[in-house]
């Protein structure tokens, strides 16, 4: 939080240059901005994303079209070594810390899948830092795609109502974070399930208190991301629509984390399911991917297998039950039974990544449904 604080601060502060720079200065100003505060906390890690991204780059300039599919292959597993090392946990020296590594590496992979497959151009090495490097998404996402990025950037002139929607998500943000997530979940229901005199209520509570949390801080930071881009001048993806609104766990995955969701969709789902013609295959590979990029673990492997399944069973329901289906997806009682459903689904499921280790999740679990 703290750090991000700081990135807010230097958006605000330099936002009215920014805002007056020529069109060709300006995304230049954001990317140096950018360098600098990543260059104070963690200069190593800096050197690291751009010997990847100039790597990259090297191979789309010299061998991308004489040897296409090495090519691609590289520009894709480059990013992804750095991120798989980090994520496994090996120990590095917190100087080397790749701050914001795992938006940075996936942008990458979204830069790599779109060159090769819907032919988009190339870019020049300093306009794909400076994609790679937009400070408001650094951190805490979203991952925003490419061409939305460039086309912002052609559009840019002074907008008083973006300026304006972009303090207000900031203040959205902040609420979120820390009064809704720290203060409301985190604090008081937390000291409520402390209080609760049965285990079952007890862990209800904490599960509760656990989601909402989760919640609220990645769609609290979501908002601060969305603010400060559109406070410089460019709009960033939405990446939260009310998720727990949905009435089914389809749904639910378009509407949280959408940049992830969205990226292992149209990057490991639709080409595995395109290569073995199995989409239930292609789920679980989707889903496994979208839960390894929080951490590399088996706690985290069960979890998107998890979600997965849950997925599956919606859309089987779907074929087997279509009146069912239609009642929980349209009548007003069967819409607040599927939010009901959806919630706890996938609150419970969270059990196994909000505890330390598979002991613990089985103690809980028991201690709930015995």
């Amino acid at each position: 939080m703290k750090l991000q604080l700081i990135f807010l601060a230097l958006v605000l502060i330099s936002s009215p240059l920014v805002w007056q720079l020529p069109n060709y200065w300006r995304p230049k100003i954001m990317m140096l901005t950018t360098l600098v505060v990543l260059g104070w906390f963690a200069p190593l890690s800096v050197l690291i994303m751009l010997l990847v991204a100039f790597l990259q780059w090297l191979i789309w300039k010299n061998n991308y079209f004489r040897f296409r599919k090495l090519g691609v292959f590289l520009t894709i597993v480059l990013p992804i070594l750095p991120l798989f090392v980090y994520k496994a946990g090996y120990k590095v020296n917190h100087w080397i810390i790749p701050l914001g590594l795992s938006y940075y590496a996936f942008r990458q992979v979204h830069v790599a899948f779109e060159c090769y497959k819907s032919g988009m151009k190339k870019p020049a090495f300093l306009e794909y830092l400076e994609y790679l490097l937009f400070l408001p998404v650094m951190l805490i996402g979203p991952i925003h795609r490419m061409p939305e990025f460039q086309r912002s950037l052609r559009r840019y002139k002074w907008d008083p109502y973006m300026f304006s929607e972009g303090l207000e998500r900031l203040l959205y943000g902040l609420v979120k974070i820390n009064f809704l997530g720290n203060f409301i979940f985190a604090a008081k229901l937390t000291q409520l399930a402390a209080q609760a005199d049965s285990n079952l209520l007890k862990i209800y509570l904490q599960t509760v208190s656990f989601t909402g949390n989760a919640y609220f801080q990645f769609a609290g930071f979501s908002d601060l991301a969305i603010g400060m881009g559109l406070v410089w001048g460019i709009r960033v993806m939405e990446n939260f629509n009310s998720p727990f609104l949905a009435t089914n766990m389809q749904d639910f995955w378009q509407r949280w984390h959408i940049s992830l969701s969205s990226w292992c969709r149209d990057y490991v789902f639709y080409p595995l399911a395109a290569l073995s013609r199995q989409r239930w295959f292609a789920l679980i590979a989707s889903m496994l991917v979208l839960a390894l990029w929080h951490e590399i673990s088996i706690r985290y492997v069960l979890w998107g297998a998890l979600q997965a399944l849950l997925i599956l069973v919606t859309v089987r329901t779907r074929k087997a039950m279509p009146a069912f289906s239609q009642f929980i997806n349209h009548h007003p009682f069967g819409k607040w039974f599927g939010r009901i459903w959806v919630f706890h689904a996938f609150a419970f499921s969270c059990i196994l990544i909000g505890t330390e280790n598979i002991p613990a999740v089985s103690i809980e679990f028991r201690q709930l449904f015995s």
